[in-house]
């Protein structure tokens, strides 16, 4: 097994700019979902440093559409998730050649079929990691690589609305809206990015780079409107039931939300301390 220390793993940092055209183009898929607009930005820019080609496995798929934005030239997929809706809207979207219907302990294909891997925002909801990324290890060929952006334990530590409920006083309150937010999300794996490394590792995948994605003020602001956004309502539903009305009544809410995320850019300091990472891993060849 080849062994990887954190210190051996270069960071890259994305410039302000990749972030804003990232931002451009996640905006025509989520123009009023500030959550998923602003985090799928930072994930965008971050794949455009990558290179994924070849016979391509998807690993907790989704509906295709964010592959595609990412992807729009791969034409030999294989999608795999274990939701059975979801699964359905992958094979409706005619981006894979086929969607399995699995958990990503158990894919159905052949050992050593895969050039390319990519698993977007999938792997920290997932059971059993350790037997998820042997998976993907067995399925890719000596050589292939893997793409994947993760949330790490940032995303707990910095959650703002729980701990302002609390210093109001009110905390069973907070502790509900906590538990709700890692209910919704099914958070399994929220690792610190050396221990998403070692995770990698015991596969037997080699991590060549890591991109860290939201610092601290923009950490701030996404994990302050996700939670917010699925707050759960007395009368049934989500509090983004709520906002995505009327976000979405204002044509100018996009490219004036694009200056939010521009400001919070410029008031960055540190750029490695994130509450997610996009990592370019690969197989060994030997």
């Amino acid at each position: 097994m080849v062994s990887i220390t954190q210190s051996d793993v270069p960071a890259t940092i994305l410039p302000i700019g990749e972030i804003l055209t990232g931002y451009d183009a996640v905006a025509n898929l989520y123009p009023y979902i500030p959550p998923l607009s602003h985090w799928r930005a930072w994930e965008f820019a971050a794949y455009q440093h990558h290179r994924i080609d070849g016979r391509i496995l998807d690993v907790g798929c989704g509906d295709g559409r964010y592959f595609k934005l990412i992807w729009p030239n791969a034409d030999n997929v294989v999608g795999v998730d274990m939701d059975s809706d979801v699964a359905e809207r992958g094979r409706q979207s005619g981006v894979y050649r086929a969607v399995h219907t699995t958990k990503a302990d158990s894919i159905p294909e052949r050992a050593n079929s895969f050039d390319s891997a990519f698993a977007n925002c999938s792997l920290e909801h997932m059971d059993n990691i350790s037997g998820v990324l042997g998976e993907i290890s067995r399925c890719l060929k000596p050589g292939g690589s893997l793409s994947c952006s993760v949330v790490t334990n940032r995303l707990i530590e910095w959650s703002l609305l729980p701990s302002m409920v609390s210093e109001a006083g009110f905390n069973e309150a907070a502790s509900q809206l906590q538990a709700d937010f890692l209910e919704y999300h099914h958070l399994e794996n929220p690792l610190r990015v050396d221990v998403w490394t070692e995770e990698f590792n015991k596969a037997g995948l080699i991590v060549e780079s890591h991109i860290p994605i939201l610092p601290r003020y923009s950490s701030g602001l996404f994990v302050l409107m996700d939670t917010l956004w699925h707050v759960k309502r007395k009368t049934g539903g989500e509090f983004g039931d709520l906002i995505y009305p009327l976000l979405s009544s204002n044509p100018q809410f996009p490219s004036a939300f694009r200056k939010v995320v521009e400001g919070l850019l410029e008031m960055e300091q540190d750029w490695t301390d994130c509450t997610g990472a996009v990592f370019s891993v690969r197989k060994p060849t030997i």
